[in-house]
């Protein structure tokens, strides 16, 4: 009997993830968090050299609207150990590997600056980007800081497009054309990653 095209894709696919497979699980050198674990997987790709060259990952939980705990114990230190733990991880498992990755992190909203009647931080406009690894002018703060006194109804302003900061990468690190990926976007120099 002949095979349906979807079943013959299904096991197409699945044949492309043998040599994933076939690479060596340093998941247990991770922390053992669904970033952890997601990290591993990522670095197990990577070492595979399948031809990916975009990869993400979400974490969720970050949305502390009551205690959110404070700078040696609860929710936000145990999510930032995490974080910091995680990509430690991740470019010790690349090992030679981590000189053609670029880690970038993003989220889709910041936190207030001040804290609510729940002890925690509600949703609020200016945010911070963390971006590691292969191509990133690290080691400084980039884009403009206005300041906490600047702050309107305890929020940050927005001073940087994120898109911007995308954008410097898509041109350094992939073949794409930001005016693809970014219809209509004009960005803003930013100086994240070195040039090429």
């Amino acid at each position: 009997t002949e095979m349906g095209g979807g079943v013959r894709a299904a096991l197409a696919g699945s044949a492309a993830l043998l040599p994933v497979l076939e690479q060596p699980d340093r998941t247990a050198s991770y922390p053992a968090s669904d970033l952890g674990r997601a990290l591993s997987a990522v670095a197990r790709t990577i070492r595979a050299d399948r031809g990916v060259s975009v990869i993400t990952v979400d974490q969720g939980a970050w949305d502390m609207h009551t205690d959110l705990g404070t700078a040696v114990n609860g929710q936000m230190q145990y999510k930032t150990k995490n974080l910091a733990d995680s990509i430690a991880a991740f470019f010790t498992d690349l090992g030679p590997l981590a000189e053609r990755v670029t880690l970038v992190t993003i989220s889709e909203f910041g936190r207030r600056i001040a804290e609510n009647a729940n002890r925690g931080l509600d949703h609020g406009w200016g945010n911070v980007m963390l971006l590691a690894g292969a191509g990133v002018r690290g080691g400084r703060y980039h884009g403009r800081w206005p300041l906490l006194s600047n702050a309107l109804d305890a929020d940050l302003a927005v001073t940087t497009d994120y898109r911007s900061v995308l954008a410097e990468v898509v041109t350094s690190r992939t073949e794409a054309s930001v005016a693809r990926v970014f219809p209509g976007f004009r960005p803003e120099t930013v100086g994240v990653m070195t040039s090429g």
